[in-house]
């Protein structure tokens, strides 16, 4: 009778430490997830004209930014999104007029004279956030070239997209690097949780079947 009771606590005791330690993997598998799917979930840039860094010698036909995915523009003629080209002087150059087209958007190109320009860009993710950075490229024609009339302010296309974009959202952005790595954080997580599973399953069960001392 000691035997058998003792065989029924030994059942109950692993039943108990395996539900806990699926529960415990449970909650760090949800945790994860939850902290991953908002870094994933925003647009990320892929491509751009001009690129950062660049040193452009030539104006082409559209400035364009291009995203993963596509862009949620519920007006029909992008509100929300903005796209300023900004000398070193703090000058502003462009009517405003953003046009998007699935993952992308893009505006006439208009410049000044030859130097360091700032492209800030801001988006309306497909999940609804607005998204904005910047980054640098330099101006350097090759022939001639007439600057177009820089502004003290964004224009905004008689108030139909441009303007001021937002601050640049630094860190909330995803790329596609993040994207990575997030995934490889919740793969990396699911496998050591099923590890730690497996580990203590054996554990048990080789202990429940030891050969009890006489």
């Amino acid at each position: 009778m000691a035997q058998r009771t003792g065989s029924r606590t030994t059942r109950s005791a692993i039943g108990a430490s395996i539900g806990a330690v699926l529960g415990t993997v449970a909650l760090v598998a949800a945790s994860v997830l939850g902290l991953a799917a908002p870094a994933l979930a925003h647009n990320y840039l892929i491509s751009s004209t001009p690129k950062s860094g660049e040193t452009l010698t030539k104006l082409p036909s559209r400035f364009i930014i291009t995203t993963n995915e596509g862009l949620l523009d519920l007006s029909g003629h992008g509100a929300g999104f903005a796209f300023e080209i900004k000398d070193a002087a703090g000058k502003f150059y462009g009517d405003g007029c953003v046009t998007v087209d699935g993952p992308s958007m893009s505006i006439a190109p208009a410049i000044g004279a030859a130097g360091k320009y700032t492209v800030i860009w801001q988006i309306v993710s497909a999940d609804g956030h607005v998204v904005s950075n910047q980054y640098p490229f330099t101006w350097s024609p090759s022939g001639s070239f007439t600057p177009a009339k820089a502004t003290d302010t964004p224009q905004n296309c008689g108030g139909k997209s441009g303007g001021t974009a937002a601050a640049p959202s630094k860190g909330t952005t995803a790329t596609p690097q993040n994207a990575s790595l997030g995934l490889v954080l919740v793969i990396g997580g699911s496998i050591l949780g099923l590890g730690v599973v497996l580990t203590v399953v054996l554990l048990l069960v080789g202990r429940r079947k030891s050969p009890t001392p006489s």
